[in-house]
């Protein structure tokens, strides 16, 4: 059997940084694979920098990782693999969400699988932001709780014609998926499978939209 694994190695494409700003972005690529590339970020404060860098490195790995298991345990000899991102936010307050998409296909699958996991941070002090302190960063009223987020949901969902599944009742937590973008709208991503069926692909619900 071929064994799909990737040695935790990552490869940086650097750019000239600037440090007038505040955040650059450059491009790294794990394992020197094209295909698998994630952002590192370079801010003015060395230990903010490595702090968000560990974080996305560390996602990166899980997922590879999490490939390597699903691959080993079933025997699987053909796999494709893809990582790429976007920064939907990197304000001058200091917000910084990054979107790591994340693609797999295991040979004999019904279809591929696309995961995106969502990264947000104070690019100041390297802090991690989490869907719990939502109100306090966007620094607004909306109300972020699971049964509003609920409603907004099924709203998006009769508003773009996508089914939804007939189990699904009522969030019961916020998702941890989450992103701000330029302007500062809370978006929340609910992966394939999760509240609907693979057809209607992510979601990407705009939670300070009006519904």
């Amino acid at each position: 059997m071929k064994k799909f694994i990737l040695a935790a190695i990552f490869f940086v494409v650097a750019s000239a940084a600037n440090f007038a700003d505040a955040t650059e972005i450059d491009r790294a690529f794990y394992f020197g694979n094209a295909e698998t590339s994630y952002p590192v970020v370079i801010t003015k404060n060395l230990d903010a920098t490595a702090k968000i860098n560990l974080e996305i490195r560390n996602e990166v790995k899980s997922f590879i990782e999490w490939v390597n298991k699903q691959a080993t345990e079933n025997q699987f000899n053909n796999v494709t693999i893809g990582v790429d991102y976007q920064i939907p936010c990197n304000h001058e307050n200091g917000i910084l969400s990054i979107i790591l998409t994340e693609y797999v296909n295991f040979e004999g699958s019904a279809h591929p699988s696309t995961f995106q996991r969502s990264l947000n941070f104070n690019s100041d002090s390297g802090v991690r932001l989490t869907a719990d302190t939502l109100s306090e960063i966007a620094k607004n009223e909306i109300d972020y709780t699971p049964p509003e987020l609920t409603r907004k949901l099924r709203a998006y969902a009769e508003k773009n014609n996508i089914y939804l599944f007939e189990d699904f009742q009522q969030l019961t937590k916020i998702p941890d998926d989450f992103y701000f973008d330029d302007d500062l709208h809370v978006h929340f991503l609910f992966q394939q499978y999760e509240v609907a069926p693979y057809a209607a692909g992510i979601i990407d619900l705009d939670a300070d939209a009006k519904y």
